[in-house]
């Protein structure tokens, strides 16, 4: 069965769960785009290395038919027909073996500064990578050089792939870092959009060989996080906001349908606890106490739905049930004077709606003895209006029956109700009856409200009794009539009967 205490930590949790997911999920989505990313560059760096290869066989094939073994004019013509000749506009340089030059369709040149070193072996197609040997500086971009060698020259390309990863990063306002290593670790250049990154992912290529690393922009963390901390908070304090607005009618309906199940369903059934005169030991009444029965045959706490019942609009009709079970199960008790009245709680809400007059009218056209009633006048609400708790109390005065003011000293506007109103009972509440003979006793409190009962002509009632010292202390200061454990627990109707036996 739904506990709707628990429905906000419940709906708490989920949403916190899905937060976290559609973090993840995100995180994932921008990490996704950033894998895009790499592999159009790794399809870009396959296609140069395809491109420069096919040009660098296709000079080696040329070079093949000349008998020189230098850099020379026929060189050169031959390296300039073959890029006016061809798609590929890339310029190829030849160094010859033991040669201090270079020539290229430009001519002939002396070796450039710095010198370009071979960084990686030859791979699977015969390729070599070069580039600077400083350019394990982290803030180096130095180009990159594709070659093929034989034994009588080496060939160079150049291929431009880092304007091509700049141009692919401009835009990328999640990236942090980016690099790319050869599979022996050489990093070939690295670009940082931001000095701060976090979670550093790695992609192997099975392509190219190359390795990429690449990261988020700590930024983009921080503003992704700070996203879902502001929509989860809004999110958290509309649904409390809302769920405040909706509790008092959702929990209501849900207790409703409850209470109007086990009414219908002979759920609810009565416990009757005695109340003693401890000056002849006599039971002079019981209070009557609602209970409730579940179908596994335990009892649900009171305390857990008598708030909930009193503000419920099917309390009138409980009250009535209450009554009219209470004077038929007690009736034999009270016409043979065993006990003296029975008590029945009653709201000061209910009272207010008017129904109780009304009521009490009815048992009273019925024949019932309605001046066996004792109303407690409950005060867990605030009371707002005094008039109608005032006929109240003239009609029970007028009928016979008895009101007593429960729990005094605890619930709303209790020095008020004994300014006010008039009662035949004053019950001190069992908050204070449970602290006699402890240090934390307050005794000054229970004194107080005991003078102004003697001062209003009103008997007091002690509740929650359970030791003989409490009993001992409470007949020191002159409260005789006694309710609690040390006498009896609330009892069904049978084990009453015995127990008044």
């Amino acid at each position: 069965m739904l506990n709707t205490k628990n429905l906000p930590w419940l709906v708490t949790a989920i949403l916190m769960l899905c937060a976290v997911i559609s973090y993840i999920l995100t995180l994932h989505e921008i990490y996704t785009r950033l894998a895009t990313r790499v592999y159009d560059f790794d399809s870009f760096y396959s296609q140069r290395l395809e491109s420069a290869n096919r040009s660098l066989v296709v000079i080696e094939q040329e070079l093949q038919d000349l008998t020189v073994n230098t850099c020379s004019q026929e060189v050169v013509d031959a390296l300039k027909s073959q890029l006016l000749t061809s798609d590929n506009q890339l310029i190829v340089w030849v160094r010859f073996t033991g040669g201090q030059c270079i020539c290229s369709a430009l001519g002939v040149s002396q070796l450039p500064q710095p010198q370009y070193y071979n960084v990686i072996g030859s791979m699977e197609n015969g390729l070599h990578i070069y580039q600077e040997v400083d350019s394990r500086n982290l803030n180096a971009k130095k180009p990159i050089y594709v070659g093929r060698h034989t034994e009588q020259y080496k060939l160079f390309i150049a291929i431009e792939l880092l304007p091509y990863i700049e141009d692919t990063l401009e835009n990328c306002s999640d990236c942090g870092m980016f690099s790319i290593h050869l599979e022996n670790q050489y990093e070939l250049f690295r670009i940082k959009s931001s000095d701060l990154y976090w979670g550093v992912l790695e992609y192997r290529s099975e392509t190219t060989g190359l390795i990429y690393r690449f990261s988020l922009n700590l930024y983009t963390k921080a503003l992704l996080w700070f996203g879902y901390f502001i929509a989860v908070i809004a999110f958290f304090s509309m649904f409390f906001v809302g769920w405040q607005l909706l509790k008092g009618g959702l929990g209501q309906y849900y207790w409703h349908r409850l209470f109007t199940a086990a009414l219908s369903k002979k759920e609810f059934y009565l416990a009757y606890q005695p109340i003693v005169d401890t000056e002849n030991l006599d039971s002079l009444g019981v209070e009557v106490l609602l209970r409730w029965s579940l179908r596994d045959g335990t009892t649900r706490s009171t305390c857990d739905f008598i708030g909930a019942l009193e503000r419920d609009p099917i309390m009138p009709e409980v009250t009535r049930w209450v009554v009219k079970t209470a004077l038929t199960e007690l009736r034999g008790l009270l016409d043979a004077n065993v006990i003296r009245w029975c008590s029945i709680n009653v709201s000061a809400m209910e009272i207010e709606q008017g129904q109780m007059h009304q009521f009490l009218t009815e048992l009273v056209n019925q024949g019932c003895p309605v001046e066996y009633l004792s109303f407690e006048l409950t005060e867990r609400v605030p009371i707002s209006n005094w008039q109608q708790l005032e006929q109240f109390i003239l009609l029970c005065q007028e009928l016979g029956c008895k009101v007593k003011l429960d729990d005094v000293g605890t619930g709303y506007g209790g020095s008020l109700c004994l300014q006010h109103l008039e009662f035949d009972y004053l019950k001190i509440d069992q908050q204070f009856v449970g602290y006699l003979g402890t240090p934390e006793s307050k005794l000054s409190l229970i004194e107080s409200y005991i003078a102004i009962a003697k001062e209003l002509n009103i008997k007091v009632i002690a509740e929650g009794v359970e030791t003989q010292e409490q009993a001992e202390i409470l007949k020191t200061l002159g409260v005789n009539l006694h309710q609690g454990w040390l006498y009896s627990k609330a009892m069904p109707i049978k084990e009453l009967k015995a127990y008044l036996k």
